[in-house]
């Protein structure tokens, strides 16, 4: 429950910071200009993902019939979401990573060249594991 009432309030946060009505109906500092649209966007985003962690939540306690696509369908959309920020999150923060230097070299380009592709890689084998252990504990349809 705690996942659906966060995420409400990060959605009606990002709508009032875009709207930009927070400095004059709160009396606090406009955070548009901090933030950006792109940042608020992600805020949205987060409130969203939060919704339907609750949600999926509520059906897997529930007991329905269709736990195991809701396992599933929980775990892809983890693995999906941490494939995006391993491919597209990590070479875009390069230039923050390029500050640590490994025998002259810098991180972001290790990160870029190598780390990403064991990351996914990774991240195939612990998705594919998971996967076999809910087909084992649930009947599939």
């Amino acid at each position: 429950m705690i996942e659906l009432g966060l995420g409400a309030l990060l959605i009606a946060g990002a709508i009032v910071v875009a709207m930009g009505t927070a400095s004059a109906a709160l009396g606090i500092v406009d955070l548009l200009p901090l933030l950006g649209y792109g940042g608020v966007a992600l805020v949205a985003a987060l409130g969203a993902l939060l919704c339907a962690a609750g949600l999926t939540r509520r059906a897997l306690k529930r007991g329905t019939a269709h736990r195991h696509g809701l396992r599933s369908g929980r775990l892809t959309a983890t693995a999906l979401i941490v494939a995006v920020g391993l491919a597209i999150g990590l070479p875009l923060a390069a230039d923050l990573l390029n500050l640590v230097r490994i025998e002259g070299f810098p991180l972001g380009y290790y990160l870029a060249a190598q780390g990403v592709l064991i990351g996914l890689v990774v991240l195939a084998f612990v998705w594919a594991g998971r996967q076999n252990r809910i087909d084992a504990e649930e009947p599939g349809p």
